[in-house]
């Protein structure tokens, strides 16, 4: 008779992700109330227990049962930061005062970039035909934007930093040209923002967030080179149709979303560890992943994502790049 031997190392991995990828299916099926789940959180060093327990009792009796605990509640724990962070980042600083409202507008000439950090509040990016900017903004907490523009190049930061609670938050709506910019870079610190960029023309989009919730309709824009950046949060993309172009996603403790239109040939690269990795709903321990439409391909993307202690969806199921 023979014994079926487990690799724990694997069986406490898998524990991790599952526990992991389960409160972010949760939160998709479900409406948790952010506060509530932050509340919850403040229970984090419970994790740091749970690993404590697992070392010490690993040689005993109970080594198994300790073993997942040690897997499951940081699991459990690093999802709920991942829900909970870009939620809890849009209540930053509510109730904090009366909002005024600006507009801001300018003419790019000649070759541009744009920056924009963002910190405690929304943000909306849009497109439209021709070579002109326009910014509205409105702040609570008399603050407002710091916005900077010369030379072809438009800087767009917040006054009030990342303060979660005391300092007001912003909503902005940025409208960008349709003609070419070298470069869009968009840095987003306990907040959401969502683009919508049809028919624009960027050389390279750069996304970076922390404790963010970043969704971008790509679909119709022409895109050079995509780079993103998240840590605690979640990060959707509808990657563009036409072209041909390369990018780099690094994620940690964060939810990656990535949907392929019709027609384009995608290679996608994965590293990183512990990871969960779906693809059309079913998860898969590939270290690539590619629709191959075959190598001349008009139109396609190669992508390298490392996530650490996170997921990645390709063409998730359950709710999309929205």
């Amino acid at each position: 008779m023979h014994t079926l031997a487990i690799n724990r190392r694997f069986l406490y991995a898998g524990l991790f992700l599952v526990a992991l990828g389960g409160v972010v299916v949760v939160a998709d099926l479900v409406t948790l109330d952010s506060s509530a789940l932050a509340n919850v959180l403040r229970l984090w060093p419970l994790a740091w227990i749970a690993i404590g327990a697992g070392i010490v009792l690993r040689r005993s009796r109970f080594a198994v049962v300790a073993g997942v605990l040690a897997a499951m509640i940081p699991g459990l724990v690093l999802g709920g930061f991942a829900v909970a962070a870009p939620r809890h980042g849009l209540d930053c600083g509510a109730g904090s005062g009366s909002a005024d409202t600006r507009t801001q507008a300018g003419t790019f000439v000649g070759p541009s970039m744009v920056q924009i950090d963002s910190g405690c509040g929304s943000i909306s990016i849009g497109t439209e035909q021709g070579p002109d900017w326009q910014l509205v903004s409105s702040g609570s907490g008399d603050r407002a934007p710091d916005v900077e523009f010369s030379n072809g190049q438009l800087q767009i930061s917040s006054t009030g930093g990342g303060d979660w609670f005391g300092s007001g938050r912003d909503t902005w709506h940025l409208t960008l040209p349709t003609t070419p910019l070298e470069m869009v870079q968009l840095d987003v610190a306990a907040g959401r923002a969502n683009l919508a960029l049809p028919n624009a023309d960027i050389g390279v989009l750069n996304l970076a967030g922390s404790g963010a919730e970043i969704v971008v309709d790509a679909t119709s824009a022409r895109i050079g080179e995509l780079d993103g950046s998240l840590d605690f949060g979640r990060l959707a993309i509808q990657l563009p149709q036409q072209g041909i172009y390369s990018g780099s996603i690094r994620v940690g403790a964060g939810d990656l979303r990535l949907c392929v239109p019709y027609g384009l040939n995608v290679h996608v690269t994965f590293a990183g560890t512990p990871r969960e990795v779906r693809v059309n709903g079913i998860r898969t321990d590939a270290t690539e992943w590619t629709n191959d439409n075959g190598i001349l391909a008009a139109n396609r993307a190669d992508l390298s994502v490392k996530v650490n202690f996170g997921s990645v969806s390709i063409n998730p199921v359950l709710g999309g790049c929205k």
